[in-house]
């Protein structure tokens, strides 16, 4: 259903489908006021074959509430929430630009690769974002971090101005809520960019979104996914492995200091990664010192409106969205209790007693729309 042309909350006026995830549709929309003055906004919308789940209700009003008290340069900024006619829209703040997945696209497309330091560049701007986001405190004080739960390419934006925002708050967990929005034991993420600990059940944590970053990062420096295969079995596998491709087998111009930091943001164990997203983030600024003469933003900025007008003149990737999903990159759930303890354990054989393979789920084919309230 195409909301384009409506008008919510009587001020909010959606323009076009700026592109469709799992379970929402986001919109490029203006605000209008007085004396002509616009500005551009988009515009989430939760699908209407999702607003009887209430979980996913809850999550999308979750992202809201976070969303609103996390104020930082480098985390997409959350403007409004509206509800309308049982319905509801998160207004955030437009980027204009693309998301690191088709920033990462557009360079494989070429049969290039991402120049090292446009990729330092883009994790340190979304360390200083996720940092933003773990050292959030109260109204009162007390501290309430946020960890993001789903660090993926199409979550990092790139402004065509050189500025890299974190985007899609809606599987955060923040502390300072007593009841968790997912059942215990069940991990919900995009599999190719799990942690390892969390593929065995562990909570997510400050080292499992800075392992998220890495991997991203790991993918914009090779243009592959780091964890990939033919059948989400293999990848889970390989991400309880957590074998680790040299970079350098792939690129022989990445300085050892940025795959020295790599190796340290992608350690199995969490103990062995970086203590805080600050400290990832100084790492990679020191990093970029060897990267004499080059104006990060700059050039970051002109490879992203470069990267955009070639998805743009692709008949086939005319979407730069914030909810960029493709392949193994899709949302999944699954229960620890269908996963045995060690990586050997995991099957694709399956008896009526015992279910051996991971039970991964693809969010839930919703109910059908009634054909009275089909647009």
């Amino acid at each position: 259903m195409d909301l384009s042309g409506q008008t919510i909350d009587g001020k909010y006026q959606l323009v076009s489908i700026a592109g469709e995830g799992g379970m929402a549709t986001v919109y490029k929309g203006f605000i209008r006021g007085a004396a002509g003055f616009q500005r551009s906004v988009a515009v989430k919308h939760i699908r209407p074959e999702f607003r009887a789940l209430k979980n996913y209700v809850d999550m999308f009003v979750e992202e809201a509430r976070v969303g609103s008290e996390l104020a930082h340069p480098n985390i997409v900024q959350v403007h409004d929430f509206c509800a309308e006619a049982g319905s509801y829209f998160l207004i955030m703040e437009w980027v204009d630009g693309i998301d690191l997945g088709g920033f990462i696209k557009s360079y494989r497309d070429q049969q290039k690769l991402v120049p090292w330091p446009l990729a330092v560049a883009v994790g340190i701007g979304t360390l200083r974002g996720l940092g933003a986001a773990h050292d959030r405190v109260s109204a009162d004080g007390t501290p309430a971090p946020v960890i993001h739960r789903d660090i993926s390419p199409h979550n990092v934006l790139l402004g065509i101005n050189g500025v890299v925002k974190l985007s899609d708050f809606g599987l955060a967990k923040a502390r300072d809520r007593m009841a968790s929005m997912t059942a215990p034991g069940t991990v919900k993420g995009k599999l190719s960019y799990l942690a390892p600990e969390v593929a065995f059940g562990k909570p997510n944590s400050v080292q499992s979104d800075l392992f998220g970053v890495g991997n991203i990062l790991w993918e914009t420096l090779t243009g592959e996914r780091l964890f990939d295969g033919k059948t989400d079995v293999e990848i889970f596998k390989k991400i309880r492995t957590c074998a680790v491709p040299a970079i350098s087998d792939r690129r022989n111009d990445v300085p050892a200091a940025l795959i020295a930091v790599l190796d340290m943001a992608l350690a199995a164990d969490p103990a062995n990664r970086y203590g805080s997203a600050d400290e990832f983030a100084h790492a990679l600024g020191q990093v970029m010192k060897q990267a004499v003469g080059v104006n990060a933003a700059t050039a970051l900025g002109q490879a992203v409106s470069a990267a955009r007008k070639q998805l743009k003149d692709d008949e086939d990737d005319n979407l730069s969205t914030t909810e960029r999903a493709a392949g193994n990159s899709r949302d999944i759930e699954f229960s620890t209790a269908d996963i045995g303890v060690e990586p050997v354990e995991l099957t694709q054989r399956a008896t009526s007693q015992q279910l051996t393979t991971p039970n991964i789920k693809r969010q839930p084919t919703p109910p059908p729309v009634p054909p009275d309230k089909k647009k």
